[in-house]
């Protein structure tokens, strides 16, 4: 565990005048290496497709030791796809959502490689909406080994996940309006599968010590669920899961799936590095991380987790949350709870060991996403930062404008 990571970043393809999505990911794809289907890659970061075809996903070529220059790699990417893309007049838009998008008519699903895949999804849960076609995300990927370390991971990700939207969301615009939704993208993924509601469960994953067990509560219902829609099996898969952080098997990882894409990458790595230090602390406390996840009360999590979605810094924290298992006296709201994590176990010192080479690039990367976590700490999350920004929908285009702009120069947003 925490010795290497892989990230996974997702943008809409916009057009520069208008801003609206244009669905040529595989135009971009086939301009950089040579096909739809392939995967172009620069340092140590490869492109691909989403289901949607105006998404395109940037993502760790090799597994990453070294966030920080991951960092760079991602950035330098982005300015090689907006220099491709800029042939057609259009560029790259970071952030959780599209702010003016129509799904019901915009929606281009992707016509490639997987199309099988996606047409599927189509056929059974009719994804022409905003939580299917409508959602970029970042995607952080946790290596573990055997069964205890995987049950460590697993339980310490469910008791941090309801605190992240609270500082990753940054889609506070949809249809051209806010909501009332901080993370909009979350409001809408998670009635994605209400038609089978065993594929994303409680959002939270459920407490379990062990790939069996693992298995048997999460994995078998959703197959057994899908399966009369699902005759050639073609659904049978861990990525089905559509809970905040899914195990991955096959590739020996849990992935993260609930952040919101940043407006640049220096932000979306911060975010990753920050949640791995957490991690490391709340893993390094002693405590059975396993039997406190199964002591909070049913459906608490969830709700905390919708909260801080709806809410962000400002959502109150349930005296029976487990403040005890992060080493934390009470806090009133999850921006108390995050500022008080985060000032004790900044670099994860009291997590697991690390090798020096580790141990280095953690030092490394404390310095350099520094100023983008002090920035969610003390100006809000992006989202927040978006709605002081355009305090009515006729500055939304120029404040989006403004975003795409910062994913470019790999800016901050202030």
């Amino acid at each position: 565990m925490f010795q290497v990571f892989g990230v996974e970043i997702e943008y809409a393809v916009v057009r520069k005048d208008t801003l609206a999505v244009d669905p040529s990911a595989d135009r971009l794809l086939a301009a950089l290496g040579g096909s739809p289907n392939s995967h172009p890659a620069a340092g140590n970061v490869e492109a691909d497709n989403e289901l949607a075809a105006h998404v395109l996903e940037i993502k760790c070529k090799d597994p990453a030791v070294d966030l920080a220059a991951q960092a760079r790699d991602f950035a330098a990417y982005v300015k090689l796809a907006n220099r491709t893309l800029a042939q057609w007049d259009c560029r790259l838009m970071p952030g959780g959502m599209h702010p003016f998008m129509d799904p019901t008519r915009e929606s281009r699903i992707w016509p490639h490689e997987d199309s099988q895949i996606y047409r599927t999804f189509d056929r059974i849960f009719g994804v022409r909406g905003h939580g299917w076609f409508n959602i970029q995300s970042v995607h952080l990927n946790l290596p573990f080994s055997g069964d205890a370390e995987f049950s460590r991971l697993h339980n310490a990700i469910s008791l941090l996940l309801p605190m992240l939207p609270a500082l990753a969301a940054s889609s506070p615009v949809f249809e051209g309006a806010h909501h009332g939704w901080l993370d909009g993208r979350l409001s809408h993924y998670v009635n994605n599968q209400r038609k089978l509601p065993s594929i994303i469960g409680g959002i939270i994953p459920e407490p379990v010590g062990s790939e069996g067990e693992y298995r048997e509560a999460i994995l078998a219902p959703m197959y057994r669920e899908i399966a009369p829609l699902d005759g050639e099996e073609i659904m049978q898969e861990e990525w089905l899961n559509s809970r905040a952080a899914i195990a991955r098997f096959e590739r020996g990882s849990i992935e993260i799936r609930c952040l919101d894409t940043q407006e640049r990458a220096t932000a979306d790595l911060a975010l990753c590095h920050w949640v791995i230090s957490m991690l490391r602390h709340l893993m390094g406390t002693g405590s059975d991380l396993l039997a406190v996840h199964r002591k909070v009360p049913a459906g608490l999590l969830k709700a905390l987790f919708l909260d801080t979605a709806r809410r962000g810094m400002s959502a109150p924290v349930p005296g029976e949350f487990p403040f005890a298992a992060f080493g934390l006296d009470r806090q009133a709201t999850a921006g108390a709870f995050l500022m008080a994590l985060t000032a004790k176990s900044v670099g994860g010192a009291s997590g697991a060991a690390a090798s020096p080479a580790v141990a280095t690039a953690i030092s490394a990367a404390d310095e350099a996403f520094r100023p983008s976590i002090d920035l969610i700490l003390s100006e809000g999350n992006l989202a927040e930062r978006i709605l002081r920004a355009a305090p009515e929908a006729s500055l939304y285009p120029a404040v989006y404008a403004r975003l795409c702009e910062c994913l470019e120069t790999d800016s901050p947003f202030k």
